[in-house]
Parts: C-alpha cells; structure tokens; sequence
C-alpha cells in the first residue's frame, strides 16, 4: 500500500503511514480517482493503445528548503502540497500515477477516457497552481513546474501493477516529463498536441519550439494562462472565415422563431440535436447576427463534462452570465430582480437561505445570512428555489426586455439544475423568450421531442468539399474531397481536422493548380479527432469494446458469424444493440452491420495492440483461404500482409498488382506493389527496389489517365 499524501511504500497491514504519518485508507474501499473504482465495469484486459495527456509536476526549491527551515517542517509542508496535487487531479478524474519525491505523475485518459482530457489535464494545472499558492500560512509560497504532452501509448493492462505503476508506455510522457524541466516556477507548459487536443479552450502563449532531450524532432511549447474565455474558444469564432456551410434551412428555423418573438411576442424553444462535432454550436452561434438586428439580448451559457458533479452549476453560472451583461454582481441582481419594491424580511431570509444552500460552495455576495437560515430541508429547499427562479426569470423579462438564451451542451447540464432549464422551457411560452439549445441524442427531456427538436446530420458531399475548400484555402479536386466525405461522413469537425492533418503530414498536396490526395497517401488519423472517438468506445463495457476491435480488423463491414469466429465465442445480440444505440454501428440486414463511418472503424482499430492486430489478422487470413467464395487474393494478402508474415503476403501481394493492373486498375496495383515493397525492404532490398518501380510505373499511368480525362 502507497501512502495518498508522499506515496512511500506502507508496510503490509499498516494503518499509517511510516515516512509521514499519514492514516493508509482500507485497501478494498474505492477511492476518487483511482483505477479500482471502473474495475466493476471495465476488467483488466491485455492493455490496448489510447490518446492521454500526461502532467508532471515538481515543486521548486525542495532542496533548498530542507537547507533553510527544520526537516519536519519541510515534510508537512510537502505532504500538504503532494496532497493538494493529488486532489486537483482527482477532481477532474484525472489518475494519479504516482509521487516521485516532490513530484506527482498523472494522466488523463486512463483507464476512462473523456473527449476532453486534454482541457481537464489543463485545468487540473491550473488548480494544482492556485492550490499550491493558498498553502501558505505566513511563510513563502510554494511554487510549482509543471509540464502537460497529449500523445498516443500503451497501457500493459487495465489496473494497477503490484508495484503501483500504471504500465503505461509513450513518447507522450517522456516529453511532459522533459518540458517541465523547461518550466520556470509557477509555470506550466504544454506540446502543441495538447493545445490542438484542447480546441481552443484553452489561452496560451507561444513560447517557440524545441528539441527536447532523448528526441530527434521539434516540439511546440505553449504557457498555459488559463482557460480560454467564451468567445475566444467558441467553435463558430475559432473557425476560418467564410459562411456556415450546407445549414440553410436549418438556420432558417432558428431565424423564424426569432422573427416571430421580435415582432408578436411569441417565444419559443428549440433544441440542436446531433453527434459529437457535427456543428450544433457554430449553427447556434450564426442566429446571433439576426437576434441582435432584430433588438433580442444574447445570452450564451454552456454546460461542461466535468462540471456535472458541481451541484447547481448551470444555475449559478446562468446568473453570473446575466449579472455580466449588467455589469454588476450576481448576488446583488439577484436582489433586485427578487425584490422590485419593498423587500419583504421574511421572504429575504427565506429566499436567502434557499440561494445560501445554492451557493454553498462558490460565491454568490449580497445575501448576508445567518448559518441556521441556510435552507438542509430538501423539500422545502426545492419548492423554495422553484420559487426563487420563477420570480427571477418574471421579473427579468420584464425589466430586461425580449432575450434570446442559448444553453450549450446539454447533455452534460448538472442534475441539480434540470429544474432550472425546465423553468427557462416553461417561460419560453409565456414571455418574449428564445430558449436555444444544442445536445447529443443521449439523454434527451421529454420535451425536446414536443415539437421543439431539430436533428443535423453530417454535409453532403458537394458541401463538404465547400467545408474543405474553406479550411484547405484552397480548392480540392474531386477525387480528393470524395475521400474525405467517404471518410467523415460529412461531420464538419471530422472534415476540418482531417484536412488541417493531411496538409501537415503531405497527403494533400499541390497538383495543377489545386489540392489532391498524394499518390501515396496514407490516412493519418488526427489526434484530436482519437481522443474524440476514443472516448465514446471507452464508454462501452468490455465486451462491446472487444466486438468493435475485432471487427475493426474485418472492415467496414463485417457479420456476426465472423466476429465470433474470431472470437472464439457467440456474440449476444444486446452487445450489437448497444453499438447501435452509441451510434458507432448501423444494421445494414440481419446478422450484418458496418461501423458508422471510417474515422470510427480507425478509431477502434488503432486502439488495438500491435501484437493483437496481428494475431486476429492472421486467423482472418487463414479463415478468408479456406473459403471456397467471397474472398479475393487481395483480401487475403492484405490480411497477411497485416500480420506480418512476409512470407506468404509477398507472392499473393504481387499476384493481386499483377491482377488489378490487367483489369485496369492500376491505383489498386501500385498500392499492393508499394506494400510489398515494405516488407520486403529488410529482407530483398533487390525485390523491394523492383517493387517500388512498378508501383512507380502505375501510378505514372494512372496519373496519365486522370489528366487525360481532366
């Protein structure tokens, strides 16, 4: 057992700890952040690869400190910021690693995985800094470095090894470690991955780049200042300019309820509903214009992963965002609004009290009550604040004027305040009130599907390529911005992140006068979209999970008696069920389903280990060769090829070149030409080199075709 406060090793048995005198905790309980709480619903497994951002932090001066004041003195002032560390990290369901010293390791990503870890890595920092500082009681305060790097690796397995060591493996956390090092005190640095895994949430400073120690490669470095304010994050006012792109019609519900509000009074509510990235806010944020011009308020509120375990936070932060728009403090428009006239003493300690109990935990100034006027009666307590928001909302719309009221991401909106966005719903019908909201298809109030929902879909492909054209800054050619819709699926996140990562790593690339897909392009998926898509299959139990890697290695397509073959087991029909309902499969006839679109089959097959892929590759093959039907030679050399077994793959790679190219399909040909080309660089480099030059001769004579038909 490690000790939580300095992480030495506990003797078995102890209760205390034996360097700091710390209490150990039982070591069957469940504790915040530590990887036994998802063992119930996540087992440990061979291990898998994944998109986490490592933080490193190390307190500055420890030496020094034990020069200049009593060791004991040093020791509890160390056990308190180790402490302090450990929380902020767990705060934001990060996993503590370990304390090493003066020093704590953690990841974010692992075991669970969110497709925000990069922005609660962040914050995390963040606290770890603001914690450190409130520390001192009269001597110095403790600084910190700290160091954040977002980047794929390998985790052994899905708990803890004896020796307390996650078993994780990846450049990612070398280069946290090496960056903090660069840190000054009270800095905290972060890679460019970090920051593009962010986006945009975060505001940071450019502090060039470098070669870090032990790489060969230059790495951005980004000071962290804080967490981005509204406006500058928002998808809609990061993204490249130019018009919103294939929303029309939809825009145009939006802009009807707003012209309808501005000029009979009538208010309404309308919920954007829609997957991960395919544009609810930037569609949202594109009323704003016509609300503004037609004399509606604005007001944007935004709901936050990590802020649902913050009891009545939407409803705080929707009264801070209107105190913002006057310009004065919450609490004391809260008063005004309440109390129009007279304030009444009973009702003041009564309502008092209510917002007290709200505010427990964050500041809410102006309501000066009494401990024993805080209202603990949760019945009472509801009815009160039930009461509180109705002449809250009555009376704003009366002072304030019609208002249009955005409410961001709500499906990550905090229990607490359901109550609180169910009022804004009710009022929509009787004042000048435009309730605009955005959410995933999870989860959904029952009035959402009362005439109030709105569902976008991905773009199509002539708006996709408009989509590409405007992030690339240039026109794509048409076989170019086919692929990327076949790999989207037209959702405008996927579209912008992957051409923004194939203009980086030279898949797009300047052909006459336009962008096209390199000859020997290869489908680099971006970061941000792995953790992204990381995340909603790490929310599938195991065997869902296992299903989804398996038939990854199949294709896009595959069958259940495939899956189980591979298996080695039947497959109930619930854990297709539940793929179906993440929305990363789609039934296409009984027994048959196919992923959603490339980027999610990418997603699950990169989180595969090497050596797994390998395995369930080679008994695919044996299975495809024992066929009498359905399987092609270039089916099987793919598969073999994919397992490495240069042996048999280099001859069925070779024969399928030779097959494609007297069909006339010389793309085809060229791509299994340049995959033997690779696995016989090692072994034949004479092979090899014959290899590349036909591949060489194909792709001449399909380019030939291809301006030819231009």
């Amino acid at each position: 057992m490690r000790c939580p406060s300095c992480g030495a090793r506990g003797s078995d048995g102890a209760r205390f700890c034996d360097q700091c005198g710390t209490e150990l905790p039982d070591a069957t309980a469940e504790r915040p952040g530590d990887p036994a709480r998802h063992e119930r619903d996540r087992p440990a497994g061979d291990g898998d690869r994944r998109v986490v951002t490592a933080l490193f932090a190390d307190l500055v001066d420890y030496v020094r400190m034990l020069a200049e004041h009593d060791p004991e003195e040093v020791r509890a002032r160390v056990t308190a910021a180790l402490a302090t560390m450990g929380d902020a990290i767990e705060h934001l369901e990060g996993t503590r690693e370990k304390f090493i010293g003066d020093a704590v390791f953690a990841v974010f990503g692992w075991p669970r995985a969110h497709d925000d870890d990069a922005v609660r890595a962040s914050l995390a920092a963040l606290a770890i800094r603001a914690g450190l500082h409130e520390l001192h009681d009269g001597s110095e305060p403790m600084d910190v470095r700290i160091g954040l790097a977002t980047g794929e690796v390998v985790s052994a397995a899905r708990r803890r090894s004896e020796d307390g060591d996650l078993g994780l493996t990846g450049e990612a956390i070398t280069t946290a470690a090496r960056i903090q090092t660069l840190a000054r005190p009270g800095e905290i640095l972060l890679d460019g991955a970090t920051r593009r895994a962010a986006r945009g949430r975060l505001a940071t400073e450019s502090r060039g780049s470098v070669v870090l120690r032990g790489q060969s490669t230059r790495v951005e470095l980004f000071a962290l200042r804080g967490e981005a304010g509204m406006g500058a994050w928002m998808p809609h006012r990061r993204a490249a300019p130019g018009p919103l792109v294939g929303r029309a019609s939809e825009l145009a519900v939006l802009e009807a309820a707003l012209e309808r509000c501005a000029t009979t009074g009538q208010g309404a509510t309308v919920v954007v509903v829609g997957d991960a990235g395919i544009g609810k806010s930037r569609l949202l944020a594109a009323a704003e214009p016509m609300a503004r011009r037609l004399g509606l308020a604005w007001t944007w509120t935004e709901n936050v992963s990590y802020g649902r375990g913050e009891p009545y936070r939407y409803a705080r932060l929707f009264a801070q965002t209107i105190a913002d728009e006057q310009g004065v403090d919450s609490g004391a428009l809260a008063r005004t609004l309440l109390f129009e006239d007279e304030m009444d003493p009973l009702e003041a300690r009564r309502f008092g009290g209510a917002i007290a109990a709200m505010a427990r935990d964050a500041g809410f100034s102006g309501w000066e009550v009494e401990s024993q006027d805080i209202l603990s009666d949760p019945g009472e307590l509801s009815a009160t604040l039930f009461e509180v928001g109705v002449r809250y909302i009555d009376s704003l719309m009366r002072t304030a004027g019609p208002r249009v009221v955005v409410v961001d991401d709500l499906h990550w909106l905090d229990p607490s305040s359901v109550g609180m966005i169910d009022l804004l719903v009710q009022k929509s019908t009787e004042h000048p009130l435009v309730v605009l909201a955005g959410s995933r298809p999870t989860g959904l109030p029952a009035w959402v599907d009362q005439g109030r929902r709105l569902d976008l879909h991905g773009l199509a492909e002539p708006e996709t390529a408009q989509l590409a054209t405007l992030v690339a800054r240039a026109a794509l050619d048409v076989d170019g911005a086919r692929s990327i819709h076949e790999r989207t699926d037209g959702n405008p996140l996927f579209v912008g992140e992957t051409v923004r990562a194939y203009l980086e790593d030279g898949t797009l690339e300047w052909r006459n006068g336009r962008v096209a897909l390199s000859d020997a392009h290869a489908a680099r998926m971006p970061i941000t979209l792995r953790a992204l898509l990381g995340a909603r299959i790490d929310a599938l139990d195991l065997d869902a999970r296992e299903v989804l890697g398996v038939a990854s290695v199949i294709g896009i397509g595959f069958d259940d008696g495939l899956v189980a073959e591979l298996l080695g087991r039947d497959v109930p029909d619930v854990v297709h069920e539940r793929l179906v309902a993440a929305a990363l499969v789609i039934p296409t006839e009984p027994g048959a389903w196919r992923f959603a679109h490339p980027l999610i089959h990418d997603a699950a097959y990169a989180g595969l280990l090497a050596s797994r892929r390998r395995s369930l590759h080679d008994r695919l093959a044996d299975h495809l060769e024992g066929r009498t039907t359905g399987a092609t030679l270039g089916q099987i050399a793919i598969h073999r090829a994919a397992a490495g077994d240069g042996q048999r793959a280099l001859p069925l790679l070779r024969e399928a070149a030779e097959s494609a190219l007297a069909l006339g399909a010389v793309s085809e040909a060229a791509a299994f030409w340049r995959q033997a080309a690779e696995l016989a660089a090692s072994s034949d480099p004479a092979a090899a080199a014959a290899d590349r030059a036909r591949a060489a001769e194909a792709i001449e004579a399909a380019r030939v075709v291809r301006d030819a038909g231009v």
